[in-house]
């Protein structure tokens, strides 16, 4: 066992579909977040596309790190170049690892499968590599060292490589190596600015200890805080976080929505589900984007009734019963048309509590009195109805996710009063 406390790790990606952006690299962020959360700290992240001299490269210039994670090209196709690059690199050569092929045979007779030659050409591994079983793929897993460094290649296919680094190499890297035991405590916020916020609690980041650093990661309508801390003393370190916390809460108690990197979404729903509360929507603006936030959530259903895309004022007069005088007064973006969108689809899915929203996405479609961003979000409760006037920019898509954030915080912030 090694007895450096600083492990630093870099990781290497490999595909021309990751440089093209054909697929969004998952990869990468998921190992950086495991890395980190098992005290490893992660120094840079490298893509390069399906050719030796660019893997070879990448591979030169990570010579002087703990651990070096390499996914993808590992398939049995061409284009698949991983295995003979570690084996130029490693000066070394493939040779037939039974375990590797006796694990392919399984897979290919759990699936029905007949194995085809090319597919035992991946039981060929690099002689000098110690061989880590994939019981998710035919693609092997390797470890190598070289010097003070320790090199893993990995399937490229998410849940493979997933499965992989949590049953097989935690383990493995933590006896190898005696990393920095670490800790995390988030803080998500909304209503408040990145800005704002970081005036807000100036003094409290400030008188950090020196073992702690704070992290903003703005997002649409919200601010997550990602307080990071590495010590020798894991059980001093893990009090001290919690210590942090209380005094940060106390700051921006008004804020918070969740101290666990829960969704909003999520909020709403498991205290509608202490208080046997149920829940429905009416959106224009927004698209449905609502109820996509709420349906992601497992054990919705039972306090989610359902949702009206009321995206046509036909829809909103003939479904939720909107007065069409009313639109013709006030216009679809206005106070009365949002608080009887809520009003209505409470009355039909027949729910204690109605969300609905009303706006002007954009690009275009802005007027002097309603400009591109404007959104009305009302909230039908037992006590009355609700709404409140925002706007939010010229971009769409934050519009529409600004609008989603806000409506989940006008029903957080009536439930924590009522």
């Amino acid at each position: 066992m090694k007895e450096n406390n600083s492990i630093k790790a870099k990781i290497i990606t490999i595909g021309d579909e990751l440089l093209l952006g054909q697929v969004v690299n998952t990869n990468a962020s998921w190992l950086g977040e495991q890395l980190n959360l098992n005290g490893f700290q992660l120094e840079s992240v490298l893509t390069v596309g399906d050719g030796e001299k660019d893997i070879m490269k990448a591979l030169c210039s990570c010579q002087d790190t703990n651990i070096v994670i390499i996914t993808g090209g590992l398939g049995p196709t061409a284009d698949d170049i991983t295995k003979p690059t570690l084996c130029k690199f490693f000066d070394t050569e493939l040779i037939l690892n039974n375990d590797a092929l006796e694990n392919i045979n399984e897979i290919f007779k759990l699936r029905g499968y007949v194995m085809t030659e090319r597919n035992r050409l991946q039981a060929f591994i690099p002689k000098s590599c110690t061989y880590i079983p994939n019981r998710f793929g035919t693609a092997p897993c390797m470890w190598f060292e070289k010097d003070e460094t320790v090199y893993i290649s990995l399937p490229g296919v998410p849940f493979e490589m997933k499965s992989i680094f949590k049953t097989e190499l935690v383990d493995r890297l933590k006896k190898h190596f005696k990393p920095t035991p670490y800790g995390r405590r988030v803080v998500m916020t909304t209503g408040v600015g990145e800005s704002f916020l970081a005036d807000k609690i100036k003094d409290w980041e400030e008188s950090l200890p020196d073992f702690m650093s704070l992290a903003y990661l703005p997002q649409y309508g919200m601010v997550r805080l990602r307080l990071d801390a590495r010590h020798e003393d894991e059980t001093f370190m893990q009090q001290s976080l919690d210590n942090q916390i209380e005094k940060l809460k106390s700051l921006i108690s008004e804020h918070i929505f969740s101290y666990d990197d829960k969704p909003i979404s999520e909020v709403i729903v498991n205290i509608l589900k202490e208080r046997n509360l149920s829940l429905s929507t009416a959106e224009s603006c927004t698209g449905g984007s609502i109820a996509k936030m709420i349906t992601s959530i497992p054990g919705c259903s039972s306090i989610y009734k359902g949702s009206v895309v009321a995206y046509d004022s036909k829809v909103k007069e003939e479904l939720l019963g909107v007065n069409h005088d009313d639109i013709e007064k006030y216009t679809v973006v206005s106070k009365e048309v949002a608080e009887q969108m809520a009003v209505g689809v409470s009355n039909i899915l027949r729910t204690d509590f109605a969300l609905s929203t009303t706006g002007i996405a954009g690009p275009d479609g802005g007027t002097e009195e309603n400009p591109v961003g404007t959104v009305w979000i009302a909230l039908a409760t037992p006590n009355g109805v609700s709404s409140k006037r925002y706007n939010f920019g010229k971009d769409r898509q934050n519009n529409i996710e600004r609008a989603c954030i806000t409506a989940f915080e006008m029903l957080r912030q009536y439930l924590l009063n009522n």
